[in-house]
């Protein structure tokens, strides 16, 4: 008793002798003490999310995703997180992260009930576009616009544009054939890549096949994922950051591709002709309407939809394909196979590009290795939050989720799974997608999260696919190829896209007709 009183009269004798300003710093210093000390134990204790299990600080704070992005492997890192703590976990204050199958349906299928949340925000570059809008409305608007030119029979129109950069792809391959010199594989895809989507996206060949200069197309995506992971900051966030040189760097990287991005578009507009078949994307987005209103699209939403389908378009694609093939001349049982089935469905040596139309159902065995190889290692390996915003609540598979929540699957885990896919699931074998195999089961699938799922899965999936088909059968047609390090493992930077780590460097010869 006598220690309190002591404590008192030395708190009142600091009071009388202190400053004003003094005494109101140590009022805020407490109440601000006070306030974290409450919303942490809130937070742990008595928040609606606080029964899910998950690492302390993912509870207090969303830096916490932006320190696991940092390491630029936020996949493998929220892998770890589902090891230690199960299938459902709080990974963020209202963020939930599930690794179960059960859990696509209800949080990617259900349109309207289960919108996109606030994430998507810090994608939105100009305008909000089919893949950062928040709006179901305007995303059901813009499949109508834009849909129709994303068919496969809209892009067959487009093919030829596909063909002439896949031709300077095999320029450039045979260059090294003649020379005997070793072909980094992953740099002529990114290539490629960059070329045939900004050819489709703005009607501009950009030529870097020819330059080797690629822009930095990954900044958009670290740009994104922190701004989103951090959206509730927003606008705030956005005025703070630019402060910081890192940041400042991706914003300028963003806007100078947004200016050549807005300049092509520009000129298209002044010379395209409204008759003429769309040729390029970017001529079916000037050409796009909603069948029902007639409504087209503007200047900005023009700009705003073939920027994204760049950024989002070109990196994902050419990094699909560089696992892919990874993957299958790692195993040399799996390339051997390729190789018989090419010909025996392609006899002799063929024209070259192989026109897209059959390929999948020529080729089984082929196409299993392409999902195997999705499943292995998806590219777009993103947290792709929707927001619970029944008053009710949502349940999903055997949990119940209250309002406010945001809930994800994260491809990675989900497609690394042991309960889904066995204790072999780090094993390339696309068996697993070939019907009559012994690994084969018909729900798998349903479970490849590659595109993600639902009404809000990638638009752009049929371009990434042709691409894919036509690339990779060519090539694979035509040369051999053999990996400099068999014994590599294939590791990527995630930055919201994946990026194999290191070079692809290959030996290549041209193969004999067959």
């Amino acid at each position: 008793m006598a220690t309190d009183w002591l404590l008192v009269n030395d708190i009142r004798g600091w009071v009388q002798t202190a400053s004003p300003t003094q005494v109101y710093l140590a009022i805020v210093g407490l109440g601000t003490v006070g306030y974290l000390v409450g919303y942490v134990i809130y937070q742990r204790y008595f928040h609606p999310l606080a029964k899910f299990p998950g690492p302390f600080w993912a509870s207090v704070t969303n830096f916490w995703k932006v320190y696991e992005l940092s390491t630029l492997a936020l996949p493998t890192r929220m892998c770890r997180v589902h090891e230690k703590y199960g299938p459902v976990v709080r990974i963020g204050p209202d963020d939930l992260s599930f690794n179960i199958p059960e859990a696509i349906a209800p949080i990617y299928k259900v349109g309207r009930k289960m919108p996109k949340g606030i994430f998507y925000n810090g994608y939105v570059s100009t305008v909000p576009d089919i893949f950062s809008t928040r709006d179901e409305d305007l995303h059901a608007l813009r499949l109508k616009q834009i849909g129709p030119g994303l068919t496969v029979s809209a892009l067959k129109h487009m093919e030829p544009v596909f063909n002439t950069h896949i031709g300077k792809l095999v320029t450039k391959i045979n260059g090294h054939v003649e020379a005997g010199t070793v072909l980094d594989l992953k740099e002529a895809l990114a290539l490629y890549g960059y070329d045939i989507t900004a050819q489709l996206a703005f009607d501009t060949d950009f030529n870097s096949q020819a330059t080797g200069q690629l822009p930095p197309l990954n900044n958009h995506f670290l740009l994104g994922n922190i701004y989103g992971l951090l959206a509730n900051l927003l606008p705030q966030l956005a005025t703070w950051s630019a402060l910081l040189p890192s940041v400042k760097r991706l914003l300028e990287s963003r806007n100078d591709l947004k200016r050549i991005a807005e300049g092509s578009v520009r000129k298209s507009l002044e010379s395209h002709n409204n008759e003429t078949e769309p040729g390029t994307l970017l001529a079916a987005l000037i050409n796009a309407k909603d069948p029902d209103s007639g409504k087209k699209l503007t200047e900005d939403e023009i700009n705003s939809e073939a920027f994204v389908f760049l950024v989002a378009g070109s990196h994902t694609t050419s990094s699909a394909m560089v696992a892919l093939l990874f993957y299958m001349h790692q195993n040399p049982t799996v390339i051997k196979r390729v190789r018989e089935e090419l010909d025996a469905a392609l006899p002799g040596q063929q024209s070259m590009p192989y026109d897209f139309t059959g390929l999948d159902s020529k080729l089984p065995y082929i196409l299993a290795c392409i999902r195997e190889s999705f499943r292995m290692s998806p590219t777009a390996a993103l947290l792709l939050p929707h927001e619970v915003i029944n008053p009710a609540g949502a349940n999903i598979g055997d949990y119940h989720v209250p309002k406010g929540a945001n809930c994800s699957i994260l491809s990675t885990c989900l497609h690394h799974n042991p309960d889904v896919w066995g204790h072999d699931h780090d094993e390339f074998n696309p068996d697993r997608f070939m019907p009559g195999s012994p690994s084969y089961k018909p729900e798998y699938l349903s479970m490849l999260f590659h595109f993600g799922q639902g009404n809000r899965q990638c638009a752009g999936r049929n371009i990434a696919l042709m691409s894919i088909w036509k690339v990779v059968v060519t090539l694979l047609k035509n040369y051999e190829f053999e990996l400099l390090d068999p014994k590599e493992k294939f590791v990527m930077i995630e930055t919201g896209v994946g990026d194999k780590k290191g070079p692809m460097n290959m030996r290549v010869k041209r193969r004999v007709a067959v």
